[in-house]
């Protein structure tokens, strides 16, 4: 008897598992064969079809009254991730349960109305890639319209927060402020904003457009690093104040004069929610190439520059660079600091049309990067490997060491902590290529990966042999695309190798795409505070003996121009996490995982929604803290609910010391590298 009250006990536990109603199907399915059952006993006990049919509807009336008011969760927080090509919206409960994903395609919806391919207009002339901001306003009204059909309960959602795509900004006319506000009497948000907005586009991230002020960012910093050096990265054609200056100054200044407020994507969507102008969060605000990380506030130089005021280069007057740059601070409003507490409540349009409630809290949305890396419990120097067709390396570190080959952002929930990312293009493509080759050579099926994985799983060890293999231009180090080969010979010289046997090319690759996250992450993760002690202690005569046999072998190495330390050579992250398409092979994770060589753990993890979920693990993280009045750590809440047994952990031998010659061999064959 015990053992069937717990069954039914856990039949009727919530969480209902939303993404398949899995527990509601099964009420249903069982109390269709007992109404049936019962509904044939009477029938043929009674011979009445009546009674039948009357038995069959009364036990599915029950049904339905107890599927109905089964206990929903009180407490429900909603995650958005606004995208190039798609709005979604994950729910969570305060357990960090994820419960149903919903999801507005861009072109499913929108594409004839707005003339969008993948969700952007394309001008290939000017090289702009921008995208339509009313089409986001619609979207929002369509993804809550697919919730209310579903029955979504919306009364109890207590907080809410996101993403939006990094650097792309929205400009806000004159009339926003009053629009916002008296959102609630409006049919539909496109009805209550439609002349909200300055500009009607946003520059989308693939937006190459800004040529000229890459030039005019980099002259006036002199140079590339020493423009990282202030905000965490050099100049990008998607930063946003590059995009600023080209209107302010090229494309349409008296625009820009007429702009009132402006957002970036994610204080956008925010803005929407809260029926004002939301601040633009801290760690977000690192992607605008204006925003000086080590002062934590707007950089003069760099804000007069966007402008058009800068002295120098736009021949501004003292007066004239001191009214621009505080226009443009008006403009863009103050920096939402890291903090649990929300910025408002939702708007009444939203409580009126849909039925949230009135206390529904709006917390601080970021940018889809940053909130990536708060779908998992990432600690201090934990890193994140992407392994999509790009390669995109995450990372949590206490040290601000910037480069012109990465970035830096302030982390968006925990204090004096900031996340680095490596953006890699020559990721899965290049992997694919030496695998068709592969495939063609032993004469089997184009897109089997059986012979790549066999092939790298039987190689054990550092052979001397590295590859490049760019068939795309790449980003990091900045270089044309191209194929390189070189053999680290015994006397420590290192020959270029024409070709050489396809099988070569496998271990190759992976080695040298790792070997490169390991050199570019180690300065990041040098010093850092939650690092492995045993591994940043100068004392330790191993790690000391393999630094000067390195050094022996190649002299000083540089990555990036950067000079290699000691530190930033024996750094090793603590946790690794595989995420993307190519985490689920498993030869090519454990092949980078012996050779990064973490010093807790190395996990697969599947986040399929990870930008969604980490705002809506943002947002449940701020309501407790608020609900307890103190800050709690982010990760220890994340971690409260984590299971790790959840995910795939690895458990590899590491090589870690047996690289240490391929990082020499590769930062030697990268100053052999072309450039455009």
């Amino acid at each position: 008897m015990d053992q069937i009250a717990a069954q039914i006990n856990d039949l009727f536990e919530f969480p209902i598992d939303f993404e398949g109603q899995k527990k509601v199907d099964h009420i249903i399915n069982l109390y269709v064969f007992v109404s049936a059952l019962l509904s044939v006993l009477v029938g043929f006990v009674t011979q009445n079809l009546f009674l039948l049919l009357v038995t069959f509807a009364s036990v599915l009336v029950v049904t339905s009254i107890i599927v109905m008011t089964s206990d929903l969760p009180q407490d429900l927080f909603l995650g958005f991730d606004l995208s190039t090509q798609q709005l979604k919206v994950i729910v969570t409960d305060t357990d960090l349960n994820a419960h149903k994903t919903y999801a507005v395609g861009f072109d499913d919806y929108f594409k004839e109305k707005y003339g969008i391919k993948k969700g952007v207009l394309t001008d290939d002339e000017e090289g702009e890639i921008l995208s339509p901001v009313k089409m986001w306003l619609e979207a929002v009204d369509t993804v809550f319209g697919l919730m209310k059909e579903d029955g979504f309960p919306f009364k109890n959602v207590r907080g809410m927060s996101g993403s939006g795509m990094q650097h792309g900004s929205v400009y806000w006319s004159n009339d926003s402020h009053r629009a916002l506000e008296h959102l609630g009497d409006a049919s539909s948000l496109l009805e209550g904003l439609k002349d909200a907005f300055a500009v009607e586009t946003s520059p989308n991230w693939q937006d190459h457009s800004t040529g000229q002020e890459i030039e005019a960012f980099e002259k006036v910093t002199d140079g590339p690093d020493h423009l990282a050096e202030r905000t965490g990265s050099r100049a990008h054609y998607r930063f946003t104040g590059l995009q600023i200056r080209k209107i302010a100054v090229r494309k349409a200044p008296d625009i820009y004069k007429k702009t009132s407020r402006i957002s970036l994507v994610s204080s956008f969507l925010a803005s929407v929610l809260l029926g004002k102008i939301a601040p633009i969060e801290h760690a977000d605000a690192c992607g605008m190439n204006i925003y000086n990380i080590a002062k934590g506030q707007y950089d003069d130089e760099l804000t007069a520059l966007a402008a058009g005021v800068h002295p120098s280069l736009d021949g501004a007057s003292d007066e004239e660079t001191a009214a621009g740059v505080e226009e443009l601070k008006r403009k863009l409003g103050p920096i939402d600091d890291i903090t649990y507490e929300a910025m408002g409540t939702v708007s009444p349009y939203f409580v009126k049309r849909y039925g949230f409630s009135e206390n529904a809290k709006v917390y601080s949305f970021t940018g889809d990067n940053l909130a990536t890396i708060i779908s998992l419990p990432v600690e201090q120097n934990d890193v994140l490997m992407s392994l999509g067709t790009s390669t995109t390396v995450l990372l949590v570190t206490e040290q601000f060491n910037p480069s012109s080959q990465y970035h830096l952002f302030k982390h968006p929930t925990m204090k004096n902590a900031y996340m680095g990312m490596i953006c890699y293009c020559n990721g899965a493509l290049a992997r694919e290529y030496v695998r068709n080759d592969v495939n063609e050579k032993y004469k089997l099926n184009h897109d089997t990966w059986d012979k790549f994985d066999e092939i790298l799983d039987s190689s054990t060890s550092f052979d001397n042999k590295l590859g490049i293999y760019f068939p795309l231009g790449e980003i990091v180090p900045n270089a044309a695309a191209q194929f390189l080969r070189c053999e680290l010979l015994s006397d420590k010289s290192i020959k270029e190798i024409e070709n050489w046997d396809c099988d070569e090319d496998v271990t190759s690759i992976v080695e040298s795409q790792t070997i490169s996250c390991r050199l570019r992450a180690g300065p990041m993760l040098s010093g850092s505070a939650g690092n492995a002690g045993h591994v940043q202690n100068s004392d330790n005569q191993k790690l000391k003996n393999l630094y000067g046999k390195l050094h022996d072998d190649f002299g000083d190495l540089y990555t990036d121009g950067k000079k290699q330390t000691f530190s930033s050579l024996t750094a090793r992250p603590k946790n690794l996490f595989f995420v993307g398409g190519a985490s689920k092979n498993t030869s090519i994770v454990r092949k980078m995982a012996t050779i990064m060589g973490a010093t807790e753990g190395n996990f697969q993890v599947e986040i399929p929604n990870a930008c969604a979920l980490g705002g809506a693990y943002k947002a449940s993280w701020s309501h407790e803290c608020e609900q307890k009045g103190s800050w709690l750590d982010y990760n220890e809440y994340i971690k409260r609910n984590f299971d790790f047994k959840e995910v795939d952990s690895l458990k590899v031998e590491s090589k870690w010391e047996n690289y240490f010659p391929a990082m020499g061999l590769l930062a030697k064959m990268e100053e052999r590298l072309k450039h455009d």
